[in-house]
Formats: C-alpha cells, structure tokens, sequence
C-alpha cells in the first residue's frame, strides 16, 4: 500500500514538474520573440553636421532618448540610388549591382537611370541582391512602404506587401500619416516593417548649396514632420515600441563653377563612350586604347585616373560588369564634364572617406540604449542590425552586426 501511494505521488509529481518546466519554456520563448515594428527613415542629403545648421527639436528628441552615431559613412560613389540600395541589402554597389545614378549594362544593352517615372527604377531586374523588405516578406512578416530607392521593383518574385510608386505629389505630411495608418491595422495585418524618404535637403543643397538658407529651411521641414510621427506615436501609446532609425544617404559639399574640368580640352574623346558626369566620369574607349587613355587622362588637374582594378583596391567598387574599364575621379569640390557645364551649386560622390559626404544614423526604441553618442559607422552594416531587430536571418551580405552593435539596448 505505501509503495502504490509513494508511486501515485511521484507520478504527480512528476506531470508538476513537467507542467512547470514547458510554462518556463514558453515563457522563455516569449521573451525571445518579442518584436516591435521597425520604422526606417531617409532623409536624402542630410550631412552629419545638418544638425548644428539650425534647431531641430524633434530630431534632438529622438537622439535623447536614443543614439547617434558620429557619422554614417557611404560607400563608393556616395551617390543617392547606391548608397540607399546599400542600406537595405548590406552590400556594396560591386555587388548588388546598383552603381550609380546612371550606368549601362551591356547585357540588358540599356541604361539605368533615376527621376520621376524611370522605368529601370521600376524594374528588379537591375539589382543582383536581396533588399530587406524581401527578406522579411519570405520570413512571413509584412513590409510597407512610402517610397524607397527600387522599392517598386519585384525581386524573387517578392514585392513590399502595400508600397508606392514614388511621386513628388506627396507632402512630408502624407507620407508620415501613411506610416501612422499602417500601425493602425488590426494585429494581425500590421507590419513588422515600413519606411519612407524624405527628398527636399537634397535638393536645397544641390540648388543653393550646403550653407544656404534654403537648406536650413529644408532641414526645419523635415523636423517637422518627424514630429508629426513623434506625435502620432505617442497619441497611439507606442513612442516606446516601435524601433525608429533615421538614416541618410552621403552628406554634400559645395561645387563651384571654376572647378569644373572639361575633360575634352586636355583628351581627345572621339570615339571614346563616357558614362556619367561631375563627380566621377567613366570611359569606355576601344579596347586597343584603354592604356593610351590611362596616360592621357594622366593630364586633366585635380583628378585621378583608376583601372577598374585600381578602383577595386581603393573603394570596393570597380569589378561589376556594369562600371566601364577606365575612371576619372576628381578631387573634392572639383567635377569633370565633357563639355562647358555649370555645376550644382552643391553635390556628393565623392570619397566616402571624406567627412563631407557622411550622413547621419540616429535610432530609438525598445532595442537601443537611451541618450548614447557612438562612433562613425558605415552604411554596410544597417541591413544586419534591421535583421536582427526584425528577428529574421540575413540574407548573404558584407555588414557584421558587431560593428553596429554598440548602439543596441543589451537588456
């Protein structure tokens, strides 16, 4: 009898435990999938030091309550398509195959190139890496954006669950309501993750040039509107849970008219295709001129003529198909141009290694550590850290999450 009884009792016993133990586990497994909506943010042109220029009380809030980074350094050419590209997909241009602005590819025999209603912009056939919001739809969690570089495009099969086409018709307004809509859903259409782009900064600095008035009244705009999202966050009660970074693209610097190279008074271009203007120019002579030109272009001042190869070695960005076998890089503030031009007041792609083409990266939420100022960063790394903070596994890319991770809350 005292054995049966003890038996009875340790059978009990026993499903307690195993009770307790699977409650622990799932427990534990909630606190490891725990996820908040990530918001991504570009604001295009908005170098690293835009925020000494004016006050900018939304931005400084969420960098209080956040981080910071010293500096969110490009990759080769700091140009706007590349650079955002490079954001979602963790990759350097060389390899997710957007360039530049404007390039050829001569499987495609076609050229890419950007602005309003650009059809290869439209096409996933140009990129040769897989963007974020591909790599969260295949995780099986919603992406939605307001405008993002190729955003329209279909990669894999893959588009953003909802997304636009971009237009200029679209206010800051519009388009910070459209986010706050879309945390609106019902739980279970809500996205994971959703951004949108911000275009005026830039353009104030190419019109008018990085120190003018008209970039300080750009960069007040923006702030703006980033507080209407702060608003519209907080008046939901999620201020405190969702992830929000705000990025930029490349910084800029001003252009003068006199330091603009025409190309073709020092190298005779005849029957010589150029690809691209200002801030680099590639060239595509016949191939028993490459070497002779390398020597030619030795001539034109303030510039630098690279092999692909050399290009390579320097900037990570000169084997892909699409960039032609010789380039002419001039230095900083100096353009070069086939013909007689007049430069934008203001412009970038220049050496990401040069501080006037830094952006910013500036992030808050449950995810980051609160009022930390870090290091100057490279763009590479982002697409690894908005994987980790989504909880989905990258896709092949050239970031490391540790360079970024000084940023992230531990708790």
């Amino acid at each position: 009898m005292n054995y049966f009884f003890l038996k009875i009792i340790s059978i009990t016993v026993f499903f307690q435990m195993l009770v307790i133990s699977c409650t622990d586990v799932n427990n534990n497994n909630q606190k490891e999938i725990e996820e908040f909506p990530l918001i991504l943010i570009s604001i295009d042109g908005f170098r690293w030091d835009y925020f000494e220029k004016t006050s900018t009380p939304n931005l400084d809030k969420i960098i209080q309550r956040g981080v910071k980074a010293d500096g969110l350094e490009t990759v080769y050419p700091s140009k706007t398509f590349p650079n955002h590209v490079t954001i979602v997909t963790g990759r350097y241009p060389d390899n997710h195959g957007i360039i530049g602005n404007y390039f050829y590819d001569q499987d495609f025999q076609e050229y890419f190139y950007i602005g309003l209603n650009s059809e290869p912009a439209k096409d996933g056939k140009w990129l040769q890496s897989e963007p974020i919001w591909v790599t969260a739809e295949k995780n099986l969690k919603k992406a939605m954006i307001m405008f993002w570089p190729m955003s329209e495009s279909e990669y894999m099969g893959i588009r953003p669950t909802e997304y636009y086409a971009y237009s200029n018709d679209y206010s800051y307004e519009q388009r910070v309501q459209q986010i706050l809509n879309w945390l609106d859903y019902e739980e279970e259409q809500k996205p994971s993750f959703l951004a949108t782009y911000f275009n005026r900064v830039d353009g104030a600095g190419h019109s008018f040039g990085p120190e003018s008035q008209e970039v300080i009244d750009a960069i007040k705009d923006v702030d703006s509107a980033i507080g209407m999202l702060i608003d519209g966050l907080e008046s939901r009660n999620i201020f405190d849970k969702v992830n929000l970074m705000i990025v930029s693209d490349h910084g800029m610097i001003e252009t003068p008219q006199e330091k603009a190279i025409d190309v073709s008074s020092y190298v005779d271009l005849s029957n010589v295709i150029t690809v691209s203007r200002g801030e680099y120019l590639m060239l595509r002579p016949s191939e028993d001129r490459v070497n002779s030109l390398y020597d030619e272009l030795k001539q034109v001042p303030n510039t630098r003529v690279f092999t692909k190869q050399e290009m390579y070695d320097e900037f990570q960005w000169g084997l892909n198909d699409r960039i032609e076998p010789l380039i002419l890089v001039p230095d900083e503030q100096w353009t070069v141009w086939t013909d007689s031009r007049t430069p934008y007041a203001g412009t970038h792609g220049y050496d990401p290694g040069l501080r006037s083409m830094d952006g910013i990266f500036i992030a808050s939420g449950p995810n980051f550590k609160e009022g930390y100022s870090g290091s100057r960063v490279s763009n590479i790394h982002l697409y690894a850290l908005m994987c980790k903070l989504l909880d989905i596994e990258p896709a092949q890319n050239d970031g490391y999450l540790y360079r970024i991770s000084e940023f992230l809350n531990r708790d």
